[in-house]
């Protein structure tokens, strides 16, 4: 009984140890169809890893394709623009030169005429330069009359090789009809020329005792020392002119200097407020200017809108088994077409404003060198260095964000194909706030470079109400960098973000690592983000690819 007891037992029970000297017995390998498996699944990890090696490199290839020829297109582009530019300037210094000969020619046939009294000469040239402010747009009201009479004494008080003036030529030629014209028109009877020589020290040097008596009425000042210490009366060359002088009440020509100091001071004033007046203006037209570059923006936003939209709704027509692939893929060429032409107007408006800007700086005698962007300047091989590295710690000395300004857009294909969070900010699914705090969030946790993309519009104020709509502050705070300070950023956290954004996942080493970055191709970005951001100009190689 105990051993029918014990037999199922034993059978069923743990394996009996080997007796004593019995061998071991060997491990079993591995069947077949392990070895098989193993074979199958190697080969499957090595194609699965071929086929990524190959796919990468596909992409890396087309990456470096698509620089070279953004590159290629850049610097064409800028070839165009600097021939443009130069062009201009040409024809600017070349216009420029033409009306300083016709008015150094106007400016010969005065001194002539007014040597010879040719009075009809005289009006013809004030005649001209009159016609030539009516073609250039000077109207004759008060702002129009102030310009034409400061026109007009400019000509009048031209000198020549000597520093004479037309007065003084008509002193010295004896000309007192043509004194008198000069001097109603606005010529001072007392300016010196040559040897500091009055108009009336020539008259009477030369023995013209009437126009000697018409400058004395017209304010000449008898009492004025040429630079040989000599006066008018001592030089004159007739005793009657001599007597004239002599004679002369100096009460009058006190009155009289009065009165052309007070009309000179009249004078200083209106050509300061026509100065003022000019820069108002001038101002006033770079506002209505750049209301037209916010409206050529605002439209090629809304077209880029439209453009995504198009391409969404092709994207699911391509999935569909009977869509309408053909009708959607027409409308995202035709969207295309609408985003490079409001582009073009865009660009076009920039340029447009960018030179009433630097007509405004003259004006305003703040220089007329094209418009020079602070901050750093790097080509597109150094932004690895300038961006992710930081080399000089210069960015993080200056403690604002970078604006990277690239109008080739080399900097934004750059950094799309980097390891970053990109957002497209004219596409408005990026813009949403949830998937700008997703962005974010992973870009703290994973220490990667955040990077918005403004494209050739200002959308940095859209970028800061979408942040605010994530959180209040949160544009600021992100600006300054106080949210990577005391664990702010935990405020972010959402209980639907799962275990990979627990609080323990941030650590300090990556929250280091991460970095914003505001990119555009606006070649004059508004002065607000110049002054949040950190300008970073990349400029083009000086030669082609």
């Amino acid at each position: 009984m105990s051993s029918e007891k014990q037999g199922p037992k034993a059978a069923s029970g743990k394996r009996q140890p080997s007796p004593p000297g019995a061998e071991p017995r060997a491990t079993a390998g591995p069947t077949r169809e392990d070895q098989a498996a193993t074979v199958i699944q190697c080969t499957f990890r090595r194609h699965l890893a071929r086929k990524e090696l190959a796919l990468r490199r596909q992409k890396h290839e087309e990456y470096l394709e698509q620089m070279e020829k953004l590159q290629r297109e850049a610097f064409l582009a800028l070839v165009q623009r600097e021939r443009e530019v130069v062009r201009r300037r040409r024809e600017a210094e070349a216009e420029a030169e033409r009306r300083r000969q016709e008015e150094r020619r106007r400016q010969e046939r005065l001194l002539d005429a007014a040597f010879e009294g040719n009075l009809a000469e005289i009006l013809a040239v004030l005649r001209e330069v009159e016609e030539l402010l009516t073609r250039e747009g000077v109207g004759h009201d008060e702002a129009g009359l102030a310009r034409r009479r400061q026109r007009r004494v400019a000509l009048l008080e031209c000198e020549d090789s000597g520093g004479n003036t037309p007065l003084s030529e008509a002193a010295v030629g004896g000309q007192p009809r043509a004194i008198q014209l000069l001097a109603e028109q606005g010529a001072s009877p007392n300016c010196k020329g040559a040897f500091g020589r009055t108009p009336l020290y020539r008259a009477a040097f030369g023995g013209h005792l009437e126009a000697v008596e018409v400058l004395l009425k017209l304010g000449a000042d008898p009492r004025v020392y040429a630079d040989d210490g000599s006066t008018p009366a001592q030089v004159a060359s007739l005793d009657a002119v001599v007597s004239v002088l002599q004679a002369w009440d100096l009460s009058l020509t006190e009155a009289m200097l009065q009165n052309m100091e007070a009309e000179r001071q009249r004078r200083a004033q209106e050509a300061e407020q026509h100065k003022e007046a000019e820069a108002k203006r001038l101002n006033l037209k770079v506002q209505q200017l750049a209301k037209e570059q916010q409206r050529c923006h605002k439209e090629l936003h809304q077209a880029y809108c439209e453009l995504n939209r198009r391409i969404a709704e092709h994207e699911k027509c391509e999935r569909r088994p009977a869509g309408k692939a053909q009708l959607t893929l027409q409308a995202v060429r035709d969207a295309e077409t609408q985003v490079d032409r409001l582009r073009l107007e865009a660009r076009k408006a920039e340029e447009t404003l960018a030179l009433a800007r630097l007509e405004l700086r003259e004006q305003t005698q703040e220089g007329g060198e094209e418009e020079e962007v602070p901050g750093l300047k790097c080509q597109v091989t150094e932004l690895h260095d300038v961006l992710m590295k930081d080399v000089g710690d210069r960015i993080r000395a200056d403690g604002r964000w970078p604006l990277v300004i690239d109008p080739s857009g080399q900097a934004a294909t750059f950094l799309r194909y980097r390891d970053t969070n990109y957002v497209d900010t004219v596409n408005p699914d990026h813009l949403q706030p949830e998937r700008i705090r997703l962005a974010l969030l992973g870009a703290l946790r994973y220490g990667k470079p955040l990077v918005f993309d403004l494209r050739e519009m200002d959308l940095f104020p859209a970028v800061q109400r979408q942040l605010e709509a994530v959180q209040q502050g949160l544009a600021q705070e992100l600006l300054s960098r106080r949210l990577l300070e005391q664990d702010r950023y935990l405020s972010l956290l959402r209980p639907t973000d799962g275990p990979e954004y627990g609080p323990t996942q941030f650590q300090e080493a990556r929250l280091e690592q991460f970095r914003l970055f505001f990119v555009t191709q606006v070649r004059w970005p508004p002065a607000e983000q110049l002054q949040a951001l950190l300008p970073v100009q990349v400029q083009l190689p000086s030669e082609g690819p």
